[in-house]
């Protein structure tokens, strides 16, 4: 699959980001950094892991500033290399 193929199936244009994301796991935080936003989900960072499954939602919590923060819970879609795409549940608004 080509880098042009993937991009057109995707429903909302991607904004790259470079913000702190923290998943609230039952037991554990796993840290992370999103590289890039869209309406509906977002492609994080994080060092290799089995704690995200595909399929599952979780909690996470994104640090944009020191004053401003993004809560939402997120459904892990695939897991490669480190790289985590996930579907929100909320939609994201940017204006």
């Amino acid at each position: 699959m080509t880098t042009r193929t993937l991009t057109n199936r995707r429903a909302h244009a991607r904004i790259p980001v470079s913000w702190p994301v923290r998943f609230l796991l039952d037991d554990t935080r796993l840290l992370g950094r999103a590289l890039d936003v869209s309406e509906e989900g977002l492609c994080v960072l994080t060092a290799p892991t089995d704690a995200l499954k595909p399929g599952r939602s979780y909690h996470l919590l994104m640090v944009l500033s020191r004053s401003q923060t993004i809560s939402c819970t997120a459904e892990v879609r695939h897991v490669t290399d480190g790289l985590v795409g996930l579907r929100t549940q909320e939609r994201f608004r940017f204006t």
